[in-house]
C-alpha cells in the first residue's frame, strides 16, 4: 500500500508543480493584467486554506480513498478545462475549485501514509520517503511543464496535465484499499492501539478539528509549519526578481531551485534522523533556517547557490519532522483533521509571505520579517518543549 501511495503522490505533486511555468504565460495570453495574474496566482492558497478547514471531519468519518480517487478525477477535469477557457475570469474560478478539491486530497493521502506506520522511528522513516517522492517531482516536473509548453502551447498542456491528473485518479480507485490495511504482527497491531488509547486519554474530549486545536502537544508543528512556509513563500517572490533586476537568464532561477531540492533530497535521503526526536529535529532546523535567513537580510558575502542549497537541508530537515508531531501526538482516527490543519496553516504562510515581501519591496526588509518569523518559531518552540517537559508526569517521562 506504502509503494501505491507513494505513487499516487508523486503524481499528484508532478501535475501540480508542472502547472508552475505555465501559469503567468498562459495568463498573458489570455488577457490578464500584472495584477489579476497575482490574484489568480493567490486564489489556489486561498480556497485550499478554506477546503482544508472543512475537509478534517470528512476525512476521518469517511474512507479517504474515495476523497483522494474522487477528489483526482474531479481536478483532471479542473485542469483540463483551464486550458480550453477563452477568459482570465474564468480561468480565476476554476482555480479556486481546483484548490478547494485538492485541500481534501493531499491530507488524505498524508493521512494514509501515516497510518501505514508502527513506531515513531518508521512514521518518521515514513515522512521522509515521503518528502523524498515530492521533492524529486518538484525538481522534475517544472522541467516537463516548460518542454509540454514549447511542444503542444500552453492550453493544450493543461488538457494534458488534466489527463494525468485523472488517470491517476483512476489508480487510486482501483488499488487503494477502502479501508485501513494494518500489516505487521499482532503485537505491533497491539501496540499501536495502545499507543493511540494513550495519546487519546490526554485530549479534551472534543470532537475532531476542535479537538486538534485544542492539542497543545501540536503547536510545535504548526508554528515550524507557518514559519518555514512563510521563508519558502519568500524565497519564490525575492528569488526571481533578484535575477531579473541583475539582467541574469531566468534559468539561473531554475538552477537555484533545483539547488533547494537537491538539499532538500540530501537531508531526506540520511533514514537515520527518523530515530531521533521530532521535536529536536524542528527546532534545529528553524534555528539553521533563521540564521540563514539573518544572514541574507544583513547582506552576507555568500553565493546564493550555496545559500539556497543550505535552504534545502533545512527543509528536508524540518517536513518531515514536522509530520511526525503530527503523528505521535494525536490517535490515529484524528489524521485527517490533523493533517488538514497543518495545511491551512501552511497555506497561510504561502498566502501571507509574498504578500508582506510585496508590500515591503526590498530584498534586506523582507528577510529580516522572515527571520522574526523563523526565529520567533524557534524560541516559542523552545518554550514550549521546557514547558511540557516540566509539566509531564514520570510515567509520561
Amino acid at each position: 500500500m506504502r509503494i501505491l501511495l507513494f505513487v499516487v503522490l508523486f503524481l499528484v505533486s508532478f501535475d501540480m508543480h508542472a502547472q508552475t511555468p505555465l501559469l503567468a504565460p498562459y495568463m498573458l495570453v489570455l488577457g490578464a493584467s500584472g495584477a489579476m495574474i497575482g490574484v489568480v496566482l493567490g486564489a489556489y492558497a486561498i480556497s485550499n486554506l478554506g477546503g482544508n478547514l472543512i475537509a478534517g471531519p470528512f476525512l476521518d468519518r469517511f474512507p479517504k480513498k474515495w476523497f483522494v480517487a474522487g477528489g483526482l478525477l474531479l481536478a483532471g477535469l479542473i485542469l483540463s478545462g483551464q486550458g480550453v477557457v477563452q477568459a482570465p475570469e474564468h480561468f480565476f474560478v476554476l482555480r479556486l475549485i481546483l484548490g478547494f478539491l485538492m485541500a481534501f486530497v493531499s491530507p488524505a493521502c498524508f493521512a494514509m501514509l501515516g497510518e501505514t506506520g508502527r513506531t515513531r522511528a518508521e512514521q518518521g522513516e515514513l515522512m521522509a520517503k515521503n518528502g523524498m517522492v515530492l521533492t524529486t517531482a518538484a525538481i522534475v516536473s517544472p522541467a516537463v511543464g516548460s518542454f509540454f509548453a514549447v511542444q503542444f502551447g500552453y492550453g493544450q498542456s493543461f488538457v494534458i496535465l488534466g489527463g494525468i491528473m485523472a488517470a491517476a485518479g483512476v489508480f487510486a480507485l482501483l488499488v487503494l484499499p477502502g479501508r485501513r490495511a494494518d500489516g505487521g504482527s499482532v503485537s505491533d497491531s497491539a501496540a499501536s492501539t495502545a499507543n493511540s488509547a494513550a495519546v487519546a486519554a490526554r485530549l479534551p474530549q472534543q470532537s475532531s478539528l476542535m479537538a486538534v486545536v485544542a492539542n497543545p502537544y501540536l503547536y510545535p508543528a504548526f508554528l515550524g509549519g507557518f514559519a518555514v512556509v512563510y521563508a519558502q513563500g519568500t524565497l519564490i517572490y525575492e528569488v526571481p526578481l533578484l535575477i531579473q533586476r541583475h539582467d541574469l537568464s531566468p534559468s539561473v532561477t531554475g538552477i537555484l531551485f533545483s539547488l533547494k531540492g537537491l538539499g532538500a533530497l540530501a537531508t531526506l535521503s540520511q533514514f537515520w534522523l527518523a530515530r531521533t526526536s521530532p521535536e529536536q529535529r524542528t527546532l534545529v532546523g528553524l534555528c539553521l533556517m533563521s540564521l540563514l535567513t539573518y544572514g541574507l537580510a544583513i547582506g552576507l558575502d555568500v553565493s546564493l547557490y550555496l545559500m539556497m542549497f543550505l535552504f534545502g537541508i533545512c527543509s528536508g530537515l524540518l517536513f518531515p519532522a514536522l509530520s511526525t508531531i503530527l503523528m505521535l501526538h494525536v490517535p490515529r482516527d484524528l489524521y485527517g483533521s490533523a493533517f488538514s490543519l497543518f495545511s491551512a496553516v501552511t497555506s497561510a504562510g504561502a498566502i501571507l509571505s509574498p504578500i508582506v515581501a510585496g508590500i515591503i519591496d526590498n530584498w534586506n526588509h523582507s528577510f529580516f520579517i522572515v527571520f522574526f518569523v523563523t526565529g520567533g518559531a524557534f524560541l516559542l518552540g523552545g518554550l514550549h518543549r521546557l514547558i511540557q517537559q516540566g509539566a509531564a508526569s514520570p510515567i509520561d517521562r
